[in-house]
């Protein structure tokens, strides 16, 4: 979901000065109006003058406006431009001192028409078509001629100097909008990065919590079944035993399942300490496979963080789970050895063994990325007809 803009980033994006320069473009074209109603007060006949002004004041507020906010087409400022040009000339042709309104208007078209040059010569046609409408009423004398030279140099310098600033203002104003814009798409960008890679994370974590409780404890379900099916004939009450443990197998991981389901961490944890609960599920293959295992606890037992806690019995499931699968083993020894500042955990067994350095299945990687997340170190020894073992260190 995307995140708001908050009013210090519109700020920061130029917004404030965005309004501050709208405002001066208001009380500008007010003020200009102001002027131009007094001067035209003292005409034989104002009401041109003052149709004019209103007629420019409409065009100003209707498509003026929004043009220099940068909230309509570029169209609105030229048809802005158009007509308050043509009611200027036509206001100078009554009265030359009407041209005051030039003042205004030509930073305006700066700030309006782009490129620059446009501008320029927009400019230059209006202040010209001006200056021959207020000579052609003064005459071309060369007095007359210098002062509209004087005050079309006025005007122009005026105009460059407010309309560079303004335009630039703008220009900069757009430029840290279309930042805005860009860091808003990189932000929406990298949420959607964020959730899908939570999603993936999520998925993994399901994938091995199933198949550390799940297909684990399927897989001794369906081992018990077999033993209890092919005791039957001879040995009834050795078929029952393994039935019964099947059943308190199937409810361990139902328990499991649940605890996968909730999100909290393994059911053998929550009510037992962490050497109980590897002594239980080290017991357990020793029934169920009928061979030696054995569970050691060696240092001073101390309780470790709980993901320290989950990343061990998982491990120690997941390695009884691979001598269940693969090891054909008849001894299993688990030692927990406790150290000043680390826990290690060793599964050893006397099976076929394997090639190490090979491509590892799902189990192995994953109990390695386990205790990579806890920042451990896992190391696998294994030798073809030698057994395997599995040495954990973390840090607690």
């Amino acid at each position: 979901m995307k995140a708001p803009v908050t009013s210090a980033e519109k700020d920061a994006s130029g917004q404030g000065w965005l309004l501050r320069i709208l405002l001066g473009w208001h009380a500008s074209f007010a003020l200009m109006g102001v002027v131009l109603v007094v001067l035209a007060a003292f005409e034989r006949d104002p009401w041109f003058v003052y149709a004019v002004v209103a007629l420019i004041g409409v065009a100003y507020a209707v498509v003026g406006a929004p043009a220099l906010g940068g909230t309509a087409p570029a169209g609105y400022g030229w048809l802005f431009l158009a007509l308050a040009f043509a009611g200027t000339l036509g206001m100078v042709a009554v009265d030359g001192l009407m041209s005051i309104a030039l003042y205004v208007l030509l930073p305006a078209a700066f700030a309006l028409l782009q490129p620059i040059r446009i501008a320029v010569w927009a400019c230059l046609a209006v202040t010209l078509a001006s200056d021959v409408l207020i000579l052609g009423r003064r005459g071309w004398t060369p007095g007359a001629v210098s002062d509209v030279a004087v005050q079309t140099a006025t005007v122009w310098l005026f105009a460059l100097l407010v309309g560079f600033f303004v335009t630039q203002l703008l220009t900069e104003n757009r430029r840290r909008g279309e930042l805005i814009a860009e860091l808003e798409n990189v932000r929406s960008e990298l949420t959607e990065s964020y959730h899908e890679a939570g999603v993936q994370s999520e998925r993994y974590r399901l994938a091995q919590e199933i198949h550390d409780t799940v297909g684990q404890g399927l897989t001794s379900l369906l081992m018990l079944i077999r033993a209890a099916d092919a005791a039957i004939p001879a040995d009834p009450e050795r078929a029952h035993e393994r039935l019964a443990l099947a059943q308190k197998t199937a409810t361990e991981n139902l328990a499991e399942v649940r605890a996968v389901i909730s999100a909290s961490g393994p059911a053998g944890l929550s009510a037992s300490p962490l050497d109980v609960a590897i002594g239980k599920v080290v017991a357990r293959l020793g029934q169920e496979l009928g061979i030696e295992a054995s569970a050691e606890v060696l240092g001073e037992p101390r309780a470790p963080s709980t993901d320290v806690q989950v990343v061990l019995l998982r491990a120690v499931q997941e390695a009884l789970a691979n001598v269940r699968k693969h090891a054909h083993a008849t001894r299993v020894r688990v030692r927990v050895r406790y150290h000043a500042r680390s826990v290690q955990l060793e599964v050893a067994d006397n099976g076929r063994g394997f090639v190490t350095g090979g491509p590892s299945g799902f189990g192995l990687a994953g109990m390695r990325a386990r205790v990579e997340q806890v920042s451990g170190m896992m190391t696998v020894s294994s030798t073809p007809g030698s057994g395997t073992t599995i040495k954990i260190e973390v840090s607690c």
